[in-house]
């Protein structure tokens, strides 16, 4: 569902807003049928309020206490009503206007709730398919992507669809009421009807270019809010180099420029929509001056109309002009964030660019080994970065793939997991293509140990067992103390209940290692692949990490990736790589021997034969 490809063509404008509602088929419509059917109950309420009004004021006005004088169109009411003297039909006009007026209130309460609800429903969903699509999207989109941007959609511009979305509402219940309104003008007087149709109508029409406006102006601010998001995520994101740098100076007058740029941008819808207000009010009721006057020169001085009757206009003409704010109002804040559909659009659009196929058959284990076969792989944009690649990995060795950066190792791994797929080739796990095998059983027989490794600020606990509901303390601990971990962390104030800061700021690189390979080592994993597992070590951690290492390779397949030839020298194999193929592959001795391209690499590291 939320790889549906969404048409962005102007052409088709509403199209994405029915595509985007499609997302949201799921979540119950009762909710909203109900608060509909109370919305128009409650309209229907306002209008019989105003016209329960007549009779009252008719009753008041009258200088006769005959309670007969009083005609209403329903003959059976007029016979009660010719029984009863005025003081009591006062009463009783006044306490029905009170009751409709509560079961009014209790009938427009009663509908926000509930198309609130489901304006919040189709909110949450929409924001939860766009996460999961995010998730699931392959690294290319999220290489070719800004984080700060994903951030926004998912934050403003879903909230601006929220927006529109009780804006809509809002449109719909002032627009019912209005039709109330004008069933009650028409009862009055419909020559007079006819005339407030046209004057209020050209308001709104005379409004539409300043709403046009406010659509533009809306527009250009989403997009400087969601650069300035892309730009904060950036920035505190790479803070170190900022700070190391000393550029707190250089990226403060930036960010203040970006600031001042939305200000200058959000004012200008601000002070747009600000004119809505004054310019409905003092238009409205130039309008119902008009029609007053109109009203007294063609009808009450010719006893077409009562004085009454004219009050009961007046009154529903003073009563239209704030459901006409309302209703304006609302007009320009579904154009100031008319882009946030688009912007959700083209969220879910842009995802859908890098489809991902999951394959049907359950990966349950490596029995056999991995096959490249004529690999080739290039990142998007860029040249290829393994060409009609070859290697087998049998089951249960340890394959060490070395040799000059830039060769294609690092990319080679991540194809493994699918992080990537292939231009070309294919890549078998046990004689099956990995494409055939369902992406989540494949993933979960992998770990994947890096040099930049990711802790998320959670506790220690929680990353150790990432990824996974069903593991106990004890099979946590187990795992630490494999990885050389459980010592440190039972020194932390809150041992394993220790929050380790945003991507793990609290503990050093080597502590944040071990995690990562507790992490691995609770997976219980068929294949292990390493990227520069200890390269960014110090000796002291990296024998730490070293050991912990030899035990997870136990009984695995293993890819290992370095630069330091010394942590590979004892892998069954070792392949050396480079512009993305394969020079020379073969133990450490016999690559010595060969005074290839590896023994190049080991003279320059200055190792021992």
């Amino acid at each position: 569902m939320a790889q549906a490809v969404l048409n962005l063509n102007s052409k088709d404008k509403y199209g994405n807003v029915k595509k985007l509602l499609s997302l949201t088929r799921d979540v119950p419509r009762v909710p909203l049928y109900l608060g509909l059917a109370m919305m128009a109950i409650s309209s229907l309420l306002d209008g019989l309020s105003i016209a329960l009004m007549l009779p009252f004021l008719k009753l008041i006005l009258s200088k006769n206490e005959d309670s007969r004088s009083l005609q209403l169109p329903i003959e059976s009411l007029n016979t009660w009503i010719s029984q009863q003297d005025k003081s009591s039909l006062v009463i009783t006009f006044a306490l029905a206007l009170v009751t409709v007026f509560i079961v009014k209130a209790g009938f427009n309460y009663v509908s926000h709730v509930l198309t609130s609800l489901y304006q919040e429903s189709c909110i949450t969903i929409l924001r939860k398919r766009l996460y999961e699509a995010y998730l699931n999207a392959p690294m290319t989109f999220f290489d070719t992507t800004q984080l700060g941007k994903l951030t926004s959609t998912l934050l403003v511009e879903i909230y601006g669809i929220s927006v529109i979305m009780s804006s809509f509402f809002t449109i719909l219940s002032s627009a019912l009421v209005l039709a109330a309104y004008l069933g009650i003008l028409v009862l009055v007087s419909w020559q007079l009807t006819i005339l407030t149709v046209v004057l209020i109508g050209s308001v709104a029409i005379g409004l539409t270019l300043l709403v046009k406006k406010i659509k533009t102006a809306g527009a250009i601010n989403v997009n400087r809010k969601r650069t300035l998001s892309a730009k904060i995520s950036d920035v505190l994101g790479g803070v170190r180099v900022v700070k190391s740098f000393g550029a707190e100076g250089y990226e403060t007058e930036r960010f203040n420029a970006m600031c001042d740029e939305l200000m200058d941008t959000s004012e200008d819808v601000s002070n747009k929509r600000s004119l809505i207000d004054p310019l409905t009010e003092l238009t409205t009721m130039a309008a119902a001056m008009v029609i007053l006057v109109c009203s007294y020169t063609l009808f009450i001085a010719q006893g077409l109309l009562e004085t009454s009757q004219l009050l009961i206009f007046m009154l529903v003409l003073i009563k239209i002009v704030p459901v006409t704010k309302k209703l304006n109002l609302s007009r320009g804040h579904i154009q100031e964030h008319a882009a946030s559909f688009r912007k959700v659009a083209e969220g879910f659009s842009l995802v859908s660019k890098y489809p991902v196929f999951s394959g049907k058959v359950k990966f349950t284990g490596l029995c056999e080994g991995i096959s490249f076969r004529n690999v080739t792989f290039a990142y998007t944009g860029r040249a290829a970065v393994l060409k009609e690649f070859n290697l087998e990995v049998p089951y249960g060795q340890t394959v060490a793939l070395v040799g000059a950066s830039g060769a294609g190792k690092s990319t080679l791994a991540a194809l493994v997991p699918r992080l990537y797929d292939i231009s070309d080739g294919t890549i078998e796990l046990d004689g099956r293509s990995i494409t055939e095998y369902d992406l989540t059983s494949l993933r979960s027989r992998i770990a994947i140990v890096n040099q930049d490794t990711y802790i998320f600020n959670t506790s220690i606990r929680d990353n150790i067992a990432y990824g996974l509901d069903d593991v106990t303390d004890l099979q946590v601990i187990e795992a630490a103390r494999l990885a050389n971990a459980h010592e440190f962390i039972c020194q932390l104030p809150n041992g394993y209940a220790t929050l380790v800061g945003d991507k793990g700021i609290q503990l050093s690189g080597g502590q944040r290692q071990r995690i990562s390979i507790a992490r691995a080592i609770l997976r219980d994993p068929d294949i292990l692949i390493l990227d520069e597992a200890t390269s960014a070590l110090d000796s002291q951690s990296e024998n730490l990490v070293q050991e912990a290492l030899e035990r997870l390779r136990a009984n695995r397949t293993v890819i290992v990736i370095a630069h330091r030839l010394a942590t590979v020298r004892n892998a069954d194999r070792i392949v050396v790589m480079d512009q993305g193929r394969i020079t020379e592959q073969g133990p450490h001795e016999q690559l010595i021997a060969n005074r290839g391209l590896y023994w190049s690499y080991h003279n320059l590291q200055s190792l021992p034969v």
